[in-house]
């Protein structure tokens, strides 16, 4: 009962209803900037949103660059502003962000890279 199965594009919640909201290894899909324009919706005003994915996924030519400032571009055009980024892990990127008080751009797509696994 405390798990729902949903489309993460259309969450059964209310406006501004969330505290927190936390993508851990889940943006995945390819409508990417519907999952973050939905958060935005069922965030509070003063909510934070929490992103986690695997650092590859933002990288160009094995280095950290223009692909994970061009998702960061991205969750502005989509209502956020990135409080905090955290690149010290060599597997993961985390960011935290806030609502930055703009409507979030129904125009704006996005897909990330595939993730890169190696083997080990």
């Amino acid at each position: 009962s405390l798990v729902t199965a949903c489309d993460m594009a259309h969450l059964p919640l209310e406006n501004k209803s969330v505290d927190v909201g936390i993508f851990c290894l889940s943006l995945m899909g390819t409508n990417l900037a519907d999952f973050i324009r939905e958060a935005h919706r069922v965030l509070r005003p003063d909510g934070i949103l929490k992103i986690a994915e695997v650092r590859s996924r933002f990288a160009t030519g094995g280095k950290d660059g223009e692909v994970l400032q061009d998702f960061m571009q991205v969750l502005e055009q989509l209502g956020f502003q990135c409080t905090h980024k955290d690149k010290s892990n060599k597997m993961f990127v985390m960011l935290e962000l806030q609502k930055n008080g703009q409507k979030p751009d129904a125009s704006v797509t996005y897909t990330a890279k595939p993730c890169i696994y190696k083997r080990r």
